[in-house]
């Protein structure tokens, strides 16, 4: 595909980069005269009209984010059946090459590197839009050191995807950084980023992420069940705030993360370098090291003691100041001696006390076996399970609570270590526990696109019902308007949820008489733009005026309609009259010349022939066929609208009635020469837009 031109004025130079979704070009704008970076999405993701949706829906909102530390995005496209995105050309590399050639990183570059990113989703955040795939492949390093996430938009679907099939390759990338509720298909939010950036972070001051395993489904398992190894086992250097930072992070519980991206940087901007995890471990196990002032304590008050002692032995030459000081002196030594007394009595009590505790310990201790088989607790009552692993020396860690349909409330779903299994005593041993029934709250999807709506509902255990398009001046289109039942409504699992959409503004707008600059900026500041522009004669418009336009001044027009327009040419011109051939004189042809008959090369020289007919004598009107999806118009019953534009022939629009539940529909187009333009439209709405080559049959 290198050197193919994309909407005429992106050069694609070289492939860089490709991954599970798409593949990346290093091009240049012709445009702007500047070096771009174009994601194109591969083929096989073209044709799911949900996740195209979301597609362009997220990379358009991410391209209204300005944050230095996301990659900008200049332009979301499609030609033909190609889908790309146009965005910032960084110089540097992804953060995983670097982990990959380094290991592990300083944790001081680690946790700059995790500030500006937690920087950039805490803005995305803001704008209402989750990343749902970071990990150091998204993560891009400049050469001046500055983090870039990148790859917002795409990066929504893979956490859709199933982990098996054709696409488990692609996924097995992001699976290491998902989080429990992605992994398990639940409810994805702010939170659910800051899991994966806690993931990332832990890979980067280890050099290795916290669960691997053969399959993208175990990994997915091991995310929700097992629990995280502190970083500090693989590498001790690690501050220990850096590493209760990474816990927080990572939870298994959403609730338990940080609230946002804010108060994960107020944390990593705290944290003390000077104090290792790895050596207040250490400590925790022996004797604690004393400070430097304790040990200056210490020699302060020997040598006091000695002065002292020194002192009494030399006497003094006033005898009424040695009786005070001798007064005072056994006071002092009555005082220590009841403290020697007191801690003297005290420390056989302590002991007793003590060796008692520890042998009643290590007598239970002693008649419980070293090793112990883990028993079946699916479907016991969670308390009971607690005190038949206590009785066999085990202890019971409660993971997750969650929703479910097979078990009552407080029984066990799961378990980890399974049943049988051979563990130490001490072991404890992780469940799931049901809270019952899996009727919950429905979510809030006010202000949500429609996609991200369903995706919240569905997520909850709950269906899209009936859908209502309504025109709205301050939603806009595509978004949802309300819901019904709303946030915090009590359903049981499957109900459904109907929704209010927005159509757009409602439009209505007039171009009659304006010239194409005058159109062209009003339609813009009404989210309008300016579609096919033809020519025509007209008496009754002013020539440079337009007088016509598609749709037309009565129609309501929703935001992005493209509107077709007829600017007049003025006044058709009346053909000059054909003068009157000149006799010729009869002895002209009798000395071999040859008559000059009337409408020929006279008739000719002043009727010369039109460019138009020439260039229709040139090219043959040629047919070719057009496959539509019907299925993604959001009427059941609408006009389908076809424009031809072949700049050979007159620009012409065919409309016909049709219904989404056909499909699909092949349409056949015609036109003539290499450079046609075809735009269809579902009632008002564009949806397609090919550029085609009527002599080779080619449709882009």
């Amino acid at each position: 595909m290198a050197n193919r031109i994309l909407a005429g004025r992106y050069e694609l130079l070289e492939k860089i980069g490709e991954g599970g979704m798409a593949v990346v070009f290093k091009s240049r704008d012709r445009l702007l005269n500047r070096m771009v970076a174009i994601k194109i999405l591969r083929p096989e993701y073209t044709k799911d009209s949900l996740f195209i949706e979301s597609f362009k829906n997220e990379s358009q909102l991410a391209a209204s984010i300005v944050h230095p530390n996301i990659v900008n995005i200049y332009d979301v496209g499609k030609q033909g059946n190609i889908y790309y995105i146009v965005m910032e050309l960084i110089e540097g590399e992804p953060l995983s090459s670097i982990i990959n050639r380094e290991g592990a990183l300083d944790p001081r570059r680690a946790v700059k590197i995790a500030k500006e990113v937690a920087s950039a989703l805490s803005t995305a955040h803001k704008h209402h839009l989750i990343h749902r795939d970071v990990k150091p492949h998204n993560i891009m390093i400049t050469n001046d050191g500055t983090a870039k996430i990148t790859d917002f938009g795409i990066a929504k679907q893979v956490s859709q995807d199933t982990f098996v099939g054709e696409e488990k390759d692609a996924i097995m990338g992001s699976v290491h950084y998902f989080s429990p509720e992605q992994a398990r298909g639940g409810y994805v939010d702010e939170r659910s980023d800051i899991y994966s950036l806690g993931i990332v972070l832990y890979e980067m001051v280890t050099g290795r992420v916290p669960y691997d395993g053969d399959t993208a489904v175990e990994v997915a398992v091991k995310h929700m069940n097992d629990e995280m190894v502190p970083p500090s086992t693989y590498n001790p250097n690690i501050p220990e705030d850096l590493e209760n930072i990474i816990l927080k992070a990572t939870d298994k519980l959403q609730v338990n993360r940080y609230k946002n991206a804010d108060d994960m940087i107020t944390a990593l901007s705290f944290v003390k370098f000077s104090r290792i995890a790895g050596a207040s471990k250490d400590a925790e196990g022996g004797d604690k090291p004393r400070s430097r002032s304790q040990e200056g304590d210490q020699e302060t008050k020997g040598k006091d003691a000695a002065e002292g002692q020194t002192e009494g032995d030399g006497g003094d030459k006033n005898e009424g100041d040695d009786g005070k000081k001798k007064g005072r002196l056994w006071k002092v030594l009555i005082i220590i001696g009841a403290i020697i007394l007191a801690l003297a009595l005290a420390v056989p009590v302590s002991g007793m006390i003590a060796r008692m505790v520890n042998e009643a310990k290590e007598k239970r201790e002693s008649s419980l076996p070293a090793e112990v088989q883990v028993p079946d607790l699916e479907n016991q009552d969670v308390d009971e399970a607690r005190k038949m692993l206590e009785e066999m020396g085990l202890k019971l860690e409660v993971q997750m609570s969650l929703a479910s349909k097979t078990y009552v409330a407080n029984r066990i779903m799961n378990q980890n270590p399974s049943a049988g299994t051979t563990v130490k005593t001490g072991y404890s041993v992780k469940v799931s526990v049901s809270t019952g029934s899996s009727e919950s709250l429905v979510p809030k999807v006010v202000g949500m696109s429609y996609a991200n709506a369903r995706y919240a509902l569905e997520s909850a255990g709950y269906s899209v019902g009936e859908v209502t398009y309504e025109n709205n001046e301050t939603v806009q289109t595509n978004w949802v308007i309300s819901q019904n039942p709303g946030e915090g409504a009590s359903l049981a699992d499957g109900a459904k949820v109907d929704l209010v959409v927005s159509k757009g503004k409602d439009i209505k707008v007039d171009l009659t008489g304006m010239t194409q600059e005058e159109a062209e900026a009003l339609l813009k500041e009404l989210g309008l733009s300016i579609g096919v522009v033809s020519e025509d004669y007209s008496s009754k418009v002013k020539e440079g005026k337009i007088m016509a336009q598609t749709p037309d001044a009565k129609t309501e027009l929703s935001e992005g309609t493209v509107v077709d327009i007829v600017i007049s040419k003025g006044p058709e011109p009346e053909p000059e009259p054909e003068p009157e051939p000149e006799p010729v004189p009869d002895d002209k042809t009798e000395q071999g010349g040859t008559t000059t008959p009337p409408d020929t090369q006279q008739g000719e020289q002043t009727q010369p022939p039109k460019v138009d007919d020439t260039v229709q004598s040139k090219y043959e009107l040629r047919t070719v066929a057009i496959t539509v999806d019907l299925s993604k118009a959001s009427e059941e019953q609408f006009k389908l609208m076809v424009t031809v534009n072949d700049g050979i022939d007159e620009p012409r629009t065919t409309s016909e009635d049709v219904y989404k539940a056909e499909g699909s529909k092949v349409l056949s187009v015609s036109g003539r020469g290499p450079i046609g333009r075809v735009i269809i439209r579902f009632g008002n709405v564009v949806m397609y837009q090919y550029s085609v080559n009527f002599e080779t049959g080619e449709v882009l």
